[in-house]
């Protein structure tokens, strides 16, 4: 993998990752065309998430401090870790599965047509609702599992975490901010997880893969937060749902070009 790929694939996760279309769909189908494009599991996908992760962080740093030091932020902070728990409980147990999918076209075009129809259903599912503060423990769980679920190439993980959020009842803008943030933990321990799993491949890999995730997640990271900036205005307009236009034709055309191959 040269540097070119790397930033390439970085501005890829960067672009992709808030928006509704599914950053590891585009990853693995990009990866799927890169001459000589190889990684230990999906190691570097997991660094690139990492650092559109860190845009949330660096987007969100007045909440997170708020989390360290108020009550309303312990709160937060509580959900945030029940949300997480809920998510381990699912992704876990088909985590390998989900990889496997990584190199499957039809898999993955199945993955963008799912996301088509779950950013459609925005239009329809949610009303003025709850925000912060009126946040329940079951939002929280339902939100959770449904991140769980989106381990597989093309669910998106923004558009299905925000529906799941509008179904509970949560504002529009919150059940977004909400989604953004229980991302975080999710994206760190699945890196570290997919690091410790293929540490002996990744020694073998040499200090070029690192330097390469390290160029890639900096890209990721300064575009996602361009990114999120995008996705937090669309959330307010009657645009949102739209980007299911985008995934319909590619999930489409994805599983009819893996149904050949």
């Amino acid at each position: 993998m040269s540097w070119w790929h790397a930033v390439l694939l970085g501005l890829l996760q960067g672009v992709t990752e808030f928006l509704p279309v599914s950053s590891s769909g585009h990853l693995a189908l990009a990866q799927m065309v890169v001459p000589g494009f190889e990684q230990p599991g999906v190691v570097f996908d997991a660094v690139l998430h990492l650092g559109t992760a860190m845009a949330v962080v660096w987007s969100e740093r007045a909440e997170l401090m708020r989390w360290l030091t108020t009550p309303s932020g312990w709160r937060l902070g509580g959900l945030l870790v029940l949300g997480t728990l809920a998510t381990a409980m699912v992704a876990l147990p088909i985590k390998d599965v989900a990889e496997s999918a990584f190199t499957r076209p039809v898999w993955v075009g199945v993955g963008l047509l799912v996301t088509a129809t779950v950013v459609a259903a925005t239009r329809w599912v949610g009303r003025p609702g709850r925000g912060e503060p009126a946040t329940r423990w079951a939002d929280a769980v339902v939100v959770g599992l449904v991140q769980g679920l989106t381990v597989f190439p093309g669910v998106s993980r923004s558009g299905s975490t925000i529906l799941a959020g509008l179904g509970r009842g949560l504002d529009r803008r919150w059940a977004a901010r909400f989604s953004f943030l229980l991302s975080v933990p999710a994206i760190l321990a699945a890196t570290i997880l997919q690091i410790a799993g293929e540490r002996e491949a990744l020694v073998r890999m040499g200090w070029e893969f690192w330097a390469a995730c390290l160029l890639g997640a900096t890209v990721a990271g300064v575009s996602g937060y361009l990114s999120l900036r995008i996705v937090l205005r669309t959330l307010g307009s009657e645009v949102f749902h739209r980007f299911a236009w985008y995934c319909l034709p590619l999930g489409i055309v994805v599983v009819a070009v893996g149904m050949t191959r």
